[in-house]
Parts: C-alpha cells; structure tokens; sequence
C-alpha cells in the first residue's frame, strides 16, 4: 500500500492499494470515491451524489457497494445516460429505447415522483424492465418506504425480496440482486404499521472492504474529473507578490 501525491481526486489521507489484499475505506471515503467516480463516468453533480448514497448504503449494511457501482459504471462507459432513463408512465417504467436502466437514475427517479400519479400505488404492479446491477436498488427501495407507508416487494428472476422483511433482505439482497442484470417488478401494499419505519437509519459496519482493482477503477473514472494541466495554468502559479521581508 503506497501514498500517490498530486491526485486531486483523493483527500491527502486517503491510500491507494496495489496488491491484491482487501482494500478498506471508511464509509466518507467509499462515498467521497464513488460519487466523484460518477461524475467521471458522465452523471451530472446530482446524480452522482445518488450514486455515493447507494454505495454508501450498501456498505453499511455489509454489502461491497463500491465494486457494484464500479461493475455498473464499466458497462455504461460510453453510452449517453439518457439513454438509460425509465419511460415514467403509471404501472410501466420500463427504458423507452428497450434498453437496460440505470438503478441509480431509476431509484431517484422513484423517489421524486412518490406521491406523483406515475409513482408508488399501493395495490399496484410495476414493471421496470432490465435494470442492470439490480443491487444499486435497493437502497432508494428502503428511502421510498420510508417516505410512504406501503411495503415494497421487489421480484426478479432469482426470487423476491420485500421492506418489510429486514433480516431477510440483508441475507438474500446479494444473491437475488447481486447479478449483472435482471427484469424487475415492483408491487406495494399497505405498510403495517411495525413496518412503517424501515431500517435506513443507523450504519451496521463501519467499514467498506472492496478491492484494489475496484479502487483503481473508480479512481480513473474520477480523474476525468480534473482538468489536465496546460501551459497556461502553469504560467498562472504561484504568487507573484515577492516574500521577501
């Protein structure tokens, strides 16, 4: 594990790792990295922020967040983000070209329209089509019921999970949703009132342990971030006041 001065990408204290042992970073730095990670890959300022909150919420609750957001990011490299937004109709959000959603567009869609005709029905069905790296949901899932009292059953291929089953979620959440992509459907019912407050609060590790491959891809991706230097910033260094007293 060695120190690289001069990316503007990292804080000072934050490592870079190059070898093949686990890579921990605490929960601001795994936030910190991979929100700058997606603005690199092309999310506005907004939506990466979206993106630190699902990687963050993932680690909290033991789940490696940071290699699901940069498996994510790897396969949306190149392709325009509008591309994989959800066509908001009632009961359908499935992608208007027939392409694969991005969860992170979709969960924050999800919440900015919760008491919108097109959003969350309780007795309702919706489809979301394909949404890739399916995980990344599942933390705006638990944010829309706490918003609304209605229990939230997310169905792929692999099984179901629902908001009203805690312990459940967090033993099956990575194997139901942990695949590359998956067609998903959304069902609400009325939240009983024990369910009405989901578990998003309180952090259960404090710790992100990913992996050096995924730290050094998510570092490219920030570093598109930073303008490269030029002649002209050069020239602009420094003071030109003179510190001789």
């Amino acid at each position: 594990m060695t120190a690289t001065p001069h990316d503007q990408t990292r804080g000072d204290s934050t490592p870079f790792f190059r070898d093949s042992a686990p890579a921990p970073l605490s929960c601001n730095e795994a936030v910190s990295l991979c929100m700058k990670a997606a603005r690199g890959a092309g999310m506005s300022w907004g939506m990466a922020e979206e993106a630190g909150f699902s990687a963050a919420w993932l680690v909290s609750h033991g789940v490696d967040g940071p290699s699901h957001l940069c498996a994510h990011l790897m396969q949306a490299d190149g392709r325009d983000w509008a591309d994989l937004c959800p066509a908001i109709t009632p009961g359908d959000w499935q992608n208007a070209r027939g392409r694969t959603n991005c969860p992170i567009i979709l969960g924050a869609t999800l919440c900015d329209f919760v008491e919108l005709p097109e959003g969350l029905t309780a007795g309702s069905d919706m489809a979301l089509g394909v949404v890739s790296t399916p995980i990344l949901l599942l933390p705006f899932l638990f944010e829309l019921a706490r918003m609304k009292p209605v229990c939230i059953t997310l169905t792929g291929s692999a099984g179901q999970i629902s908001t009203d089953d805690k312990d459940a979620c967090l033993q099956k959440m990575t194997q139901i949703l942990g695949q590359g992509s998956d067609a998903l459907t959304l069902s609400f019912i009325p939240a009983a009132v024990q369910t009405q407050t989901p578990f998003v609060a309180g952090l259960m590790v404090a710790k992100a342990t990913t992996t050096a491959e995924t730290i050094q891809t998510l570092n490219t991706f920030a570093m598109r971030t930073v303008v490269p230097a030029s002649d002209a910033s050069r020239a602009g260094a420094g003071s030109t006041l003179s510190d001789n007293d």
